[in-house]
């Protein structure tokens, strides 16, 4: 007797007026449990998609019938249409061919399509191909309604822009109209006003939660002054077509789709100056390039813990960079402390190299380093290479004889032999085990260490840093061993890891753009130590000292 067939069904509609004008997701399954029945099959699951478009691939239980499919290998995979498995061919496809694979029979209800015959094959491709012509026709049938819809004023959903609040139009209760909300607009004035006034975003922020002007019940942040300054809405468009989804990415501007929509909040004008200003580079209180300065990600706030990033201000004829809270410059929620980037990379560079790279570490750098790339370290490793070698060898012709055994047991030829053999390979592989034993136990020679050798050593790493202009390769330097730089009010704290404080130079000192200092190697710490931070304190100058 045959085993039971069994089927699993998948039903989807993408809105409510589809199901309206097809069939909804009650009946789509009913009709398919009928099918199921006239197979004689189980149905043992059912998935379904609401409101979900076949363009997208994210739908929850469309994957969920594939996989569920891929685990149990079910007889049938009933569903209403072609077009259920989604409006691309090409995705369609590659979800048939992961069921084909299954040995899987996908069954049609609306257009019942014979899949192994020719004429089944050519007749579902057509199918899939107007499917996709159909959502290509849907998507510009709707970015049409979605421009009508702004050009008459509407609102079509999400969250209204900040000064905006849609309400109900008079004459088409169905619709909204975005209008000017009375607080919230006077705040996008004010916001503007103060940008033409030369406040950089972050100084805005800061001034609007002083006055508590929250941005709908949350603190003003950078990123949000810039975002209302630059969004199109305040000056009475809707802007479509920003992102090209099918390649993720942004498209240019001039392919965008702007409509005149609603009544705006700011002027053409003030709009147009604010918008040269956004464009400046020399924005006062926006920020400057990270990579500009050595110590950007490894400082930390002293009050708050946050990290301390780039800030700049605009000067009379020059631009001024600064070290300052992160928490300060997005919320003002930690108080200001600005520090003279440039003068303090400067600062922390000498008291790094000074007291950081003492004669005691280098001592102990340099003995690593003679240890490792001397002629001891290269024999003993080439001595390692061989013995593994050896019993690479020896492990393999082993288990060659163990295959023996396995194939004949005691029938297997010569057999005393083969024992005798097995017995010499066992025996050879503890001996070379136990050699490589006694080769990792083996100590290195002791190395002397003049204090020239450390002089040397010191004035290698000080001329590396000091001529190296590129603030990324020496902050890279630097974090491999600091941990982070606390800055507090008259010290700061460096933290760091004492065994990875120097590095192994390859042939001889490179200064070069690409190779400029040493490759790094951790310092040998006593047996037994466990790996530490630890942390240098030292005090500020008074220039840098928080003011009392």
């Amino acid at each position: 007797m045959s085993a039971e067939k069994t089927a699993i069904i998948y039903a989807r509609v993408s809105t409510a007026r589809q199901a309206d004008d097809e069939l909804p997701i009650a009946g789509q399954i009913e009709r398919c449990q009928a099918k199921a029945s006239d197979l004689g099959a189980t149905v043992v699951r059912v998935f379904s998609d609401g409101g979900i478009s076949g363009q997208s691939d994210n739908r929850p239980a469309f994957q969920d019938a594939i996989a569920f499919c891929e685990a149990f290998e079910p007889d049938y995979f009933l569903t209403w249409s072609t077009n259920r498995f989604g409006r691309n061919k090409i995705d369609a496809g590659l979800y048939k061919r992961r069921l084909d694979r299954c040995g899987i029979e996908i069954v049609y209800i609306l257009t019942p399509i014979d899949r192994s015959s020719d004429g089944g094959w050519m007749l579902e491709g057509v199918l899939e191909i107007f499917d996709e012509y159909y959502c290509r026709q849907v998507s510009a049938d709707t970015l049409r309604s979605l421009m009508k819809n702004a050009r008459e004023g509407h609102w079509n959903g999400g969250n209204p822009p900040f000064g905006y609040r849609p309400e109900p139009d008079p004459n088409y209760p169905k619709r909204k109209r975005l209008q000017p909300d009375d607080i919230e607009s006077d705040v996008v004035r004010r916001i503007f006003e103060m940008r033409l006034q030369g406040r950089g975003t972050k100084t805005i922020a800061m001034a609007l939660n002083e006055n508590n002007m929250l941005h709908r019940d949350r603190l003003w942040s950078k990123g949000a002054i810039s975002s209302v300054l630059r969004n199109e809405a305040v000056i009475g468009r809707t802007v479509f077509g920003r992102k090209d989804r099918a390649a993720a990415r942004n498209r240019p501007r001039d392919q965008w789709i702007v409509v005149d929509s609603h009544e705006p909040i700011v002027s053409l004008e003030v709009w147009g100056r604010v918008q040269s200003l956004m464009g400046d580079s020399a924005l006062a209180g926006g920020g400057t390039p990270k990579s500009h300065y050595i110590f950007t990600g490894i400082l930390r706030c002293g009050v708050c813990g946050s990290s301390m990033q780039m800030e700049s201000a605009s000067g009379r004829s020059k631009q001024y960079h600064y070290y300052n809270c992160r928490s300060h410059q997005k919320t003002g929620a930690c108080p200001s402390r600005r520090i003279s980037s440039p003068d303090f990379d400067q600062f922390l560079v000498d008291e790094i190299l000074t007291k950081l790279l003492t004669p005691k570490n280098l001592k102990q750098a340099l003995i690593e380093i003679k240890e490792t790339c001397g002629e001891w370290a290269r024999d003993h490793n080439r001595r390692r290479r061989a013995l593994l070698k050896q019993a690479e060898s020896t492990t393999t012709k082993l288990n060659r004889l163990y295959d023996l055994f396995e194939l004949h047991g005691k029938e297997a030829p010569n057999l005393a032999d083969l024992t005798r053999r097995l017995r010499a390979h066992n025996a050879e592989i503890k001996r070379i085990e136990q050699a490589i034993g006694d080769v990792d136990a083996e100590q290195p020679p002791t190395v002397e260490v003049t204090p020239s050798d450390v002089d040397d050593l010191a004035e290698i790493l000080r001329t590396a840093v000091m001529s190296n202009d590129d603030p990324k390769q020496l902050r890279h330097f630097f974090s491999t061993f600091i941990r982070a730089i606390v800055v507090e009010n008259d010290r700061v704290v460096i933290e760091y890891d004492p065994e990875k404080l120097v590095n192994r130079p390859v042939t001889e000192a490179v200064h070069s753009e690409v190779i400029w200092l040493p490759g790094r190697t951790p310092l040998r710490t006593r047996q037994g130590e466990s790996n530490r931070t630890r942390s240098l304190t030292i005090s500020l100058p008074d220039r840098f000292c928080r003011a009392a």
